[in-house]
This record gives structure tokens, sequence and C-alpha cells, in this order.
């Protein structure tokens, strides 16, 4: 019974993601890789956490993203247009760090990265006073919001989450940010993963550009 317990445990396991052999891997970071598009360049890196908890890739895949936008126009930046898509169509979504619902209250946190001409949502100024705010209300699916926030553990997320996470808000031309998206966890059930972004121009613009990376899991 110990030898079927002990292979059912890691049978469900979570493994490493990993770029896939038809992405374009970044030079000297093998566990990186970038797609480029419209002068939008994503890279993206699933195996760089180290602070705490410990354990946060075996309950999400937490996933380290850095943006430089240099398409001539300013781009949102919102959870709600990011995605790991599995097989058979499963959507794997990031959960907000920062709940800001009505009543809700966040103490006040100040990004580990840098960032340059970037503008954070006007709501979500008070979670990070240290950066200016964009002009006006970014426009959100608040059900997306309400969803994702309800997923996270009790425990979650920890204060070196919030402060390594990505901001939302608004990356204006000759931008760059760069922190991480917690997604839920997409390594139990899947073999392939991709990474996608969906990015508009502000408020409610045009689509700006569509970007895939392509990862696997081992």
């Amino acid at each position: 019974m110990a030898i079927f317990l002990t292979l059912g445990l890691a049978g469900c396991a979570a493994g490493r993601l990993q770029p896939a052999t038809t992405a374009r891997v970044i030079a000297n970071a093998p566990d990186a890789a970038v797609a480029e598009d419209s002068g939008i360049r994503i890279a993206a890196e699933a195996n760089d956490w180290s602070a705490s908890p410990a354990d946060l890739d075996e309950r999400l895949t937490p996933m380290k993203v850095r943006i430089i936008n240099h398409s001539g126009a300013p781009i949102e930046i919102l959870y709600q247009q990011f995605a790991l898509l599995g097989g058979h169509g499963r959507k794997y979504l990031p959960l907000p760090p920062a709940p800001i619902a009505e009543g809700s209250h966040v103490p006040p946190v100040t990004p580990v990265y840098s960032a340059s001409h970037f503008f954070v949502a006007p709501r979500l100024h008070d979670v990070y006073p240290s950066l200016e705010a964009w002009k006006a209300p970014l426009a959100r699916d608040d059900g997306f919001y309400a969803r994702q926030v309800s997923r996270w553990d009790e425990d979650l997320p920890t204060h070196p989450m919030r402060r390594m996470a990505l901001p939302e808000g608004v990356l204006a031309d000759g931008g760059e940010i760069s922190g991480f998206l917690y997604f839920e966890n997409a390594t139990r059930k899947e073999k392939r993963v991709t990474f996608r972004a969906d990015l508009n121009t502000p408020p409610q613009g045009a689509a700006v550009t569509e970007l895939e990376i392509p990862f696997v899991v081992r």
C-alpha cells in the first residue's frame, strides 16, 4: 500500500515549465523565452521563484514576465489579458494579488522590480503609492476578478508575492516593466501549455497584438 501511495503522489506532483523547442529562447537563460510583434516584446520564465512561500511552484504556476513597449502607443496591462492555454481548450488564469472590492483593504507595497514609463491603474494607486497613476480609469471584467481572487488559499498571497507581482496599469511607448503573474496550477495535468497575452490600447482601444510562447511540462 505504501508503494502505491508513493506512486500516486508522484503522479500528482507538479512539473516544471520549460520553453518548447519551437520557442525563441533567451541567450544565457534557458528557462526563459520571448515573443515579439508590433513593437511589443514579452519574455516569460516559469522557474525563477525563490521567495516566500518556498512551495509556491507546487501550488500555483508563478511566471515572471518582462514587457517592453515600442509600439508607438500605450498598452494596457490587465490580468484578464493573460492566460496559460492547456489541452482540450482549458485556460489557466492569473490570480490578482491585490483585491480591490468595495471595503477591502490591502497594505501598500513597494514593487521589487523597477519600471519605466509605467502608470499604475488608478484604483490600485493606494496599493502602489510609489507609482504614478494613469490619467483615467481602466475598464475591467469585475466578474473575472471576483472569481480569481476567491481562489487564493488562506495563507496567500504573501507580502513578497505582492511586492514581486506585475502591477496593473498602462505601459507607455518606450516603457518597460517586470513582475510575476501567479497562474492557477497548470503543471499537474498538462504536458504542454502556451503563455498568451492579448494587449490593447487604453481605454477599451483597438487590439495591438496577441503574443504566444509555447512551454512543455517536465
